[in-house]
């Protein structure tokens, strides 16, 4: 196969970037347009070819120092002495990396896809590519894109790609490859149409009959099957199928399984036109994914004795390899439960270190952990196993079966760390008083005040002040207190856990989430969520943190689904607290997504018969969406009570997340109840925790259930531009807020010059009327319109033959240029548009980055604010279009950009950022002269520079102004000048 132009491309990139990322589709080349383009580099290249086994990030980092210490003698232990001296995962990679200065070397990371969904793994490769000497490179060959944290010395220096269209055959590479397996008659035109230039599709194209039509998985298993394995003599077939358990099949390797004339089979394997991978000197081969999953498969399908006896041979070979590890899955695959347990029993504490949880807890539930007394080196990593999956019920099941006797006594090492996971254990299981004495043991200090606190969640008392998160290397104890900290309403640092320390940023990452959704970072909390999303673990994530942000960006389908499939997360963890803040999360869905207060109040009477009420912070939530029924049935007295209570156990438990919430609440029942003064009393200090909290989010999600709180708190203060003012203008808006954590397919830039692009593919409809009809769309209600109301926006209100006509051919222009999913659909004389998702234009993305701004507080509300204004920059709406509807757009996007530019002057001014602050202020000014609230802020920022002369200057201006409206300038104008001349 020629494929001389992809070995330039890639030794061209080799030479501009440090990073090179080779990516693209299963079958696409990626290794083999590697191993050409390194071979006659006079460069030493270290192979690591990943096989899923290494999703934790101490074994990948462990494999990778094997893999450069074969060339690099002065690599060989680097990260695992400095993993030992208690070194940062990501410091130890990046101490592995400088390592290899003056080297060259060419690092080779294949089958990166398997461990690209771990947060750790990444990490690790992160760290090694960040500090890798400028001589050497690294290559990550790998079915997903990559996304590696580089810091500021930013990802378009370090890092060059190859992909997927790089990587497809050409007419000519893919002539010459059908060439290449004796099929010269084969069209490579056809060939190519019926793959796009996937490289293995090809092959397989060109292996098969001419009269086989276009293959799909099934096909080629089945033509592997029949017409290459059945073409192979049995002595070959048996070769490949006992050696498919090794990753690259060796001489040494293939004899070590059984096979004598293994130097014989190799020469004679040559020879036959095979989906393998062959080394340059041609002495060792490696299947291709699909081909080694069909050799693997017909090995399991063998009589039960050559199965297990190859099986067998092969744990021997990888025991004598020190591939301890791989033994044991091996060894338990065979049942062999003496052996793996003597073996695991030494892994164990390794492969907790480094966070491989879901293997370790594999292992102890093959290995049947708790049958038997653990020491505390094993029960140590049962605790920690249970924490980080989250399920309590197997440090209980410890506790049960062998007391409390197996934990390391004092001076041993894990002493407080076991204490205090065992006591969390016993937490969550409902088993408080026995907590409650494990906890007790543990001494003075920082884990005693995280184990305290932890106990203070259930006790109606005065907890200890809150430690600190740690700027050490962390372990479970700091993912704990991360945990701790959200539940008590302390944000600060939960958003920015600490680089490369997967105890905090994998563990933690459900808090992470809540902290960004807590204070309307929704957009932000998404993404994360997204992240996540596609594993089981951690529960909390799921089962609780999913569900409010799903209710929050106004998914309620999304929300029902997470909260039942949460339920079945947490009937594996033993844990009676995530139990019942499911039902308290499942009571919120119905109050605030249908306002059933008697389903509530049944779903209610469960969590309280199932032990809501025995802890404090679950009993206070209880009260509170109580209080919130009682107050939608009516029953406003019982309501007070309730939500009274639940204000006062909040305060003294120094549990802060949803005092807002209460004190709205409970600010509703005392105005109902006539209690005007304490209503207004109670709704002030609402607003003052929001405030404290840095959560507008919180507050805003209560008021939105009593509204009213907000009406009369505006009311009683003098000026318009108050907390709740502001308050009042989110409420008005749109009642949820819309967010976009991925590029949609279709995205209309509105703003200036329209443009429209498709899969990041500038494309341009003939008729402009086509792009006028899209934008319509994408911002009509449910982007649903009539095609009356299209006529009458679109055409001056033409409902003739001209008209339609004019429709129809702006539909068909559209269409011509979009997807079929993307284009507009037709049901009878409705026509609509697929959702935000995968078609967006950037006048609603500035409406929902406002909206969401006004959920947020500080530099984070102001840092929105500047997104959604940068966004406008490029011009006016559609720019060179005309139209009634246009105008009518242009003059709702101008109000809603001139009052964000108000908000970000006045945040500014709060965060004392005067320059910015009178920035935009000008700006609103020059466009809206009349603009009261802009004045008001105006003469505020005059009077900051001291100056009497420079605040009547201004009053003078705004008076004027006044008067080409006809009004006197206004009260609160006149109070404020008055005020700052005193």
């Amino acid at each position: 196969m020629v494929r001389d132009r992809l070995t330039v491309r890639l030794r061209d990139l080799l030479g501009d970037h440090r990073v090179v990322e080779v990516l693209g589709t299963a079958g696409a080349g990626k290794t083999t347009a590697v191993v050409l383009a390194l071979r006659g580099l006079d460069r030493p290249v270290a192979w690591l070819t990943l096989d899923g086994t290494e999703q934790a990030a101490g074994r990948l980092l462990v494999y990778l120092e094997a893999a450069v210490g074969a060339h690099v003698p002065g690599a060989a232990d680097v990260a695992s002495d400095a993993l030992s001296s208690n070194l940062q995962i990501g410091e130890a990679a990046g101490l592995l990396a400088e390592s290899l200065q003056g080297s060259g070397m060419v690092v080779v990371c294949d089958n990166v896809e398997r461990v690209a969904a771990d947060e750790g793994c990444l990490a690790v490769l992160s760290s090694f590519a960040k500090y890798l000497p400028p001589e050497v490179n690294l290559v990550l060959v790998s079915r997903e894109d990559l996304h590696l944290d580089l810091g500021s010395s930013g990802e378009h220096r370090l890092v060059g790609r190859l992909t997927e269209e790089d990587l497809a055959f050409d007419r000519e590479e893919a002539r010459s490859a059908l060439v290449s397996v004796g099929r010269e008659d084969a069209d490579p035109d056809r060939v190519l149409a019926a793959t796009g230039g996937w490289v293995t599709g090809v092959l397989f194209e060109g292996w098969a009959r001419p009269e086989a039509g276009p293959t799909d998985p099934d096909s080629v298993r089945a033509y592997v099957s029949a017409n290459i394995f059945g073409s192979l003599t049995p002595a070959e077939q048996t070769f490949l199928v006992h050696t498919s358990l090794l990753g690259e099949v060796t001489i040494d390797g293939a004899r070590s399984l059984g096979q004598a004339n293994a130097a014989q089979l190799v020469a004679r394997l040559r020879q036959r036109h095979l989906p393998v991978t062959w080394s340059a000197d041609r002495q060792r081969l490696t299947p291709h994914p699909v081909f080694r999953d069909f050799l693997r498969a017909t090995l399991d399908s063998e009589d039960a004795t050559t199965r297990d006896q190859v099986r067998r041979r092969y744990a021997e070979v990888l025991i004598a390899r020190g591939e301890r590890e791989e033994a044991v899955d091996e060894l338990l695959r065979l049942g062999d439960l003496d052996a793996a347990g003597r073996l695991a029993a030494d892994a164990l504490p390794h492969l907790v270190a480094r966070m491989d949880f879901s293997l370790a807890a594999r292992w102890l539930d093959t290995l049947g952990a708790t049958s038997q007394p653990p020491n505390p080196v094993i029960g140590s990593v049962v605790l920690r196993v249970a924490f980080a999956l989250e399920q309590c019920g197997r440090g209980v099941d410890l506790i049960d079966r062998y007391g409390d006797a197996w934990l390391p006594a004092p001076g041993e090492p894990g002493f407080e760390e076991a204490h205090v996971l065992a006591a969390w254990c016993l937490w969550h299981s409902g088993r408080l008083s026995e907590a409650r004495v494990i906890a007790g043991r543990v001494p003075e200090g920082r884990n005693r005040e995280i184990v305290q606190t932890l106990i203070g969640l259930a006790a109606d008392e005065r907890p200890p002040e809150l430690p600190q998160l740690s700027t050490m290397p962390s372990g479970p104890l700091d993912g704990l207190l991360m945990r701790l900290a959200y539940m008590r309403g302390r944000f600060d640092g939960l958003d920015e856990p600490g680089s490369f320390d997967p105890w905090r940023t994998i563990l933690g990452g459900p808090w992470v989430v809540a902290a960004l959704r807590a204070t309307g970072r929704l957009d932000e909390a998404m993404t994360k969520y997204a992240e996540r999303s596609g594993a089981d673990q951690p529960v909390w994530l799921h089962a609780i943190d999913a569900v409010d942000l799903m209710l929050d960006v106004g998914r309620a389908d999304e929300a029902w689904a997470l909260l039942r499939h949460g339920r079945e997360l947490i009937a594996t963890t033993g844990s009676v607290v995530f139990h019942n803040m499911s039902l308290l999360a499942e009571a919120k869905l119905l109050l605030r997504l249908e306002r059933n207060a008697p389903a509530a109040d049944r779903v209610l009477a469960d969590a309280a018969s199932g032990g809501a009420l025995d802890y404090a912070f679950t009993r206070d939530a209880w009260r509170l969406w109580s209080g919130l029924s009682l107050l939608h049935q009516d029953r406003d007295t019982e309501a007070h009570d309730l939500l009274a209570a639940c204000l006062g156990s909040m305060r003294r438990g120094d549990r802060q997340l949803d005092l807002p919430a209460a004190a709205v609440y409970l600010a509703e029942a005392q105005w109902r109840l006539g209690l005007e003064d304490e209503s207004d009393e109670t709704a002030e200090f609402a607003m003052e925790c929001a405030t404290q909290l840095g959560s507008q989010h919180l507050l805003l999600t209560a008021l939105a259930d009593m509204p009213a709180v907000a009406t009369r708190s505006a009311d009683n203060v003098a000026t318009r531009t108050s907390p709740w003012h502001r308050a009042l203008a989110v409420l008005s808006g749109q009642s949820h807020v819309s967010v976009h954590v991925e590029a949609p397919r279709l995205v209309l830039e509105e703003f200036g010059d329209p443009v429209l692009t498709v899969d990041g593919a500038v494309v341009q409809p003939r008729l402009t009327k086509s792009v006028e009809l899209l934008s319509y769309l994408l911002g009509a209600p449910a982007r649903r319109a009539s095609r009356v109301e299209l006529l009458g926006a679109l055409f001056g209100g033409r409902n003739d033959g001209a008209g339609r006509s004019y429709l129809r051919q702006a539909l068909y222009r559209l269409r011509e240029v979009l997807p079929e999913e993307l284009s507009p659909a037709q049901d009878g004389d409705v026509f609509s548009l697929a959702g935000p998702d995968l078609a967006l234009g950037t006048a609603q993305l500035t409406v929902d980055l406002i909206a969401q701004a006004g959920r947020q507080d500080g530099t984070t509300r102001l840092a929105t604010l500047e997104r959604a204004i940068a966004a406008t920059r490029s011009g006016p709406f559609l720019k060179s279009m005309s139209g009634e509807w246009l105008n009518q757009r242009r003059e709702d996007l101008r109000e809603a950009l001139l009052a964000a530019r108000v908000d970000a002057a006045t945040i500014a001014y709060q965060l004392s950022r005067y320059r910015e602050a009178k920035g935009w202020i000008d700006e609103v000014l020059q466009e809206d002269p009349y603009r009261e609230q802009a004045w008001q802020l105006a003469i505020r920022l005059a009077q900051g520079t001291g100056s009497d002369d420079a605040v009547l200057a201004l009053y003078q201006r705004y008076a004027a102004r006044m008067r080409e409206l006809g009004v006197p300038p206004s009260d609160d104008v006149r109070r404020l000048v008055t005020q700052f001349r005193r």
